[in-house]
């Protein structure tokens, strides 16, 4: 998610492919993709959908205003996500 905000930041309205977070964040498809899904059905990612996007479950990744929030209060965020 701090990849994402971090991408975020510098351009607000890219949607963001996960083949690219997939190497920012050196995680394979597999990993990435149940993450994916998980962070979505929290509510802090939306993801955009395709039939051709193989390997990935999604052809995009974007933060949800939710997703902003938590990065932004790092203490939530560590809670939420412990190292």
């Amino acid at each position: 998610m701090k990849t994402l905000y971090e991408m975020f930041k510098e351009y607000p309205y890219a949607q963001v492919e996960p083949g690219q977070i997939m190497e920012l964040c050196r995680t394979d498809a597999k990993e990435l993709n149940w993450n994916l899904v998980y962070l979505e059905k929290c509510g802090y990612l939306e993801l955009g959908r395709s039939f051709e996007s193989p390997p990935f479950i999604a052809c995009s990744v974007a933060l949800t205003a939710q997703g902003i929030d938590l990065v932004e209060n790092e203490d939530e965020y560590g809670l939420r996500f412990p190292c």
